[in-house]
């Protein structure tokens, strides 16, 4: 926890340091439909409307600009019906990452990076209608691929219009799973061996995909987008699946 804790403070730190330095900063609003399952849970599949909060700083290094740092913070919301539609799951999710990218122009507008961020991310699926096991903690701490690709010499009525593609794969880390059945309480009176796993592509599969067009209003862009994103996990005879695709609207500064 205090590892934790320190790396939600200098995170925090490197946002705030951001409002002074000449940075490419994203505040977006998202929203979309999502479909999860957890057979921790329950073996159904659930659907419903999902949202979410993001926030993206990117800034050169600032004695040599092929180099960048970037930070990413998202917090997400999912309201989730079963089949029938006579249970509710929700799922609270959120994730802090913060690395570094390579800098490329690749000259006629277009723009290219490739990089890694080191982050967590964590949260809850919420089933009230489960009595004994009501709830399935997530969590995951490790290096994420990213890359990125962009073009800048687009106009539209007389004002710029850039285009932006990212890509972001978690490849390896650890993650938390109990065992199949196991309780938190058994958990919480002292049964902790088994609960981290390493986790990499095959047991924790995970994408996510941001594409984006900003139209630059005087001081500020206007942002509209996509986002699609899929998280699975394959541990202990327990799958999770989250799939979600959302539409993005928010401000560039």
């Amino acid at each position: 926890m205090k590892i934790f804790g320190r790396y939600v403070a200098f995170l925090i730190a490197v946002i705030a340091l951001s409002s002074s330095a000449k940075a490419d900063q994203h505040l977006e609003f998202i929203w979309g439909h999502q479909t999860t399952r957890c057979t921790y849970l329950s073996p159904l599949t659930y659907t419903g409307p999902g949202y979410g909060l993001s926030y993206e700083w990117r800034h050169p290094a600032w004695r040599n600009r092929s180099v960048g740092m970037q930070a990413h913070a998202d917090f997400n919301y999912g309201y989730l019906l079963s089949p029938a539609k006579n249970s509710r799951m929700y799922d609270l999710t959120f994730d802090l990452e913060w690395g570094v990218e390579r800098l490329w122009d690749g000259g006629k507008g277009f723009h290219w990076s490739a990089g890694a961020t080191v982050g967590i991310d964590g949260g809850v699926l919420y089933l009230p209608r489960n009595g004994n096991n009501p709830a399935q903690a997530l969590m995951w701490g490790g290096a994420t691929l990213t890359a990125r690709g962009e073009y800048d010499r687009l106009k539209l009525f007389g004002k710029p219009l850039r285009i932006s593609e990212r890509i972001e794969v978690p490849t390896i880390g650890c993650f938390f799973c109990p065992a199949y059945g196991e309780t938190y309480y058994e958990i919480y009176v002292g049964n902790h061996s088994g609960l981290a796993h390493f986790g990499w592509w095959g047991n924790r599969p995970q994408i996510k995909s941001r594409l984006r067009a900003d139209w630059q209003l005087g001081k500020y862009a206007l942002t509209l987008g996509f986002d699609y994103r899929f998280q699975g996990l394959e541990c202990n005879d327990i799958t999770t699946r989250l799939a979600q695709c959302s539409g993005v609207i928010g401000i560039s500064f």
